[in-house]
């Protein structure tokens, strides 16, 4: 498998291995060092987050501007959102520069923010934070779905198989499926005790789905 790897995808690969065991190992031995240096806010683990969400922003964006004279409208639509998915996900992350720049948050953020910060996934609304319902919840089901039937029913079904490539929808090999799954195994099962635990599944799952979407099953779809 190694062998049919993409050139990047042999050098990003052991980057997201070395990522796991450095965040899991220090969750173990000190997890006060885990949570309050490598996993805070603004701490390396989430800019490494905040790099892949850009990286991802810039592959999504270039497949718009190189295929919009080639493809349908809803094949351009469906980049164009994933673009501004990951461009909304990298400013939600560092809350928009609000503690790079010392901004204060208006007092709307202030009372409806878990955080007190401007951002959306940190809201509260009715005792129940968004980032459990939206981004936790609905986000982990779809991500579900789409590993588990897209992956096989696309190579299963030529009527799913068209509709897919209409759309232009990114389908992963199974060596990304079986990286999705690890990421999770680690981060959001040995370490699940630890505080911010889920910064370390974020880092390492933005980079797999960094490779989920340069190099897909599909690729030919996408050469221009």
């Amino acid at each position: 498998m190694f062998n049919s790897l993409h050139a990047v995808e042999k050098i990003v690969y052991p980057l997201i291995a070395l990522l796991l065991v450095v965040g899991s190992t220090a969750a173990f031995i000190d997890p006060e060092y885990y949570t309050l240096v490598l996993a805070k806010e603004d701490g390396p683990i989430e800019w490494l987050t905040v790099i892949g969400l850009l990286l991802s922003c810039a592959v999504a964006l270039h497949r718009v501007f190189t295929l919009r004279k080639s493809k349908n409208a809803g094949f351009i639509a469906v980049w164009a959102f994933l673009a501004l998915v990951c461009f909304f996900g990298a400013g939600e992350e560092i809350s928009w520069g609000q503690r790079i720049f010392n901004i204060e948050s208006s007092e709307w953020f202030k009372q409806n923010n878990a955080q007190q910060e401007t951002n959306l996934h940190n809201l509260v609304v009715e005792g129940k934070k968004v980032n459990k319902i939206i981004f936790s919840a609905l986000l982990g089901l779809s991500l579900l779905v789409y590993l588990l039937v897209f992956t096989f029913a696309y190579r299963k079904f030529d009527g799913f198989k068209r509709f897919c490539d209409s759309l232009g929808v990114p389908i992963a090999h199974y060596h990304h499926v079986i990286a999705w799954f690890t990421v999770a195994i680690v981060a959001e099962g040995l370490i699940k005790g630890v505080g911010r635990s889920s910064e370390l599944f974020e880092s390492a799952a933005v980079f797999v789905f960094l490779l989920n979407i340069s190099f897909p099953y599909n690729k030919a779809l996408f050469q221009k």
